[in-house]
Formats: C-alpha cells, structure tokens, sequence
C-alpha cells in the first residue's frame, strides 16, 4: 500500500517541477519556496488526503469475487478471494492489517510533502553543477562531430 500513496506525491511533484525546467530560475524559485511552505504542503495534504479517501471508498469485494472465478483451480494462495466481504471496499481491505491505517495514510502523507521540499531545495542547489555539466557535454560531443 505504501508505493499506492506515492503516485499523487509523485504527480504533484512533478506538475509542480514542470514550470522550473521550463525556465531558467534561480535555486530560491517559487516552486522551492512553495514545497517549503507548511500552509502550501497542508494543502497538498488536504488534497491528497481527499483523493485517498474517495479511492478507499472504492468496493473492491465484487471485483475480488470475479478474480477468484477466472483463477484456475490450485492456482491460488492460502489467501482466497472467497474471505473477502462481497461489500468490502478498498479502504477495509487495506484497514484489515492495520487498523490506524487512515491515521497512518496522513501522516506519511505529510512526511511526503515536506520530503518534496528537502529534496525540491537540494536539487535546486545542485542546478547550477548540472546545468555546467550539461554544457560541458554539450560542447565535447560538439567536438565530435
């Protein structure tokens, strides 16, 4: 379930990245500043958190029925489809092994956000090198031809 919550980080992230490679900014850009922002990243969690939410409300139980029809017979774990509540939603699903699960889901969440402004910042420090770097290769393979 932990690499699930990583998709919507990983969405935001990069939609927020987007406009900071289209431009030459500064290390101090707004994109930075904004993933180091709490009031920006209880927002993003505010968000997330209610993506998450409609995606735990999504029943799971008949589609678990109809898996465990197309399976061939021996083909399935100890674990078959059949213990699973025709009723059941994702949410109690992921809930059945950990029951702070929704507690659990936000607080990653917010490690999340602000895990995005760290590296935000310590990637725009390393702009500079990289965009050197990137010049460098882009004169030595000019050498060549």
């Amino acid at each position: 379930m932990r690499h699930f919550l990583a998709l919507p980080l990983l969405a935001v992230s990069l939609s927020l990245a987007a406009p900071a490679f289209a431009q030459d900014q500064p290390p101090e850009s707004e994109m930075i500043e904004k993933l180091n922002d709490p009031a920006f990243q209880d927002g993003m969690v505010a968000m997330m958190s209610g993506f998450m939410t409609a995606m735990m409300d999504l029943p799971i139980g008949q589609f678990a029925a109809a898996v465990e029809k197309a399976v061939p017979e021996g083909m399935d774990d100890e674990e078959t489809f059949s213990r699973i509540d025709p009723d059941a939603t994702l949410g109690d699903m992921a809930a059945r092994d950990n029951p702070n699960f929704n507690a659990d889901m936000e607080n990653n969440m917010r490690k999340g956000t602000a895990m995005m402004g760290i590296m935000a910042s310590e990637f725009g420090a390393m702009l500079p090198q990289l965009k050197a770097m990137g010049e460098k290769m882009k004169r030595r393979m000019g050498e060549l031809e």
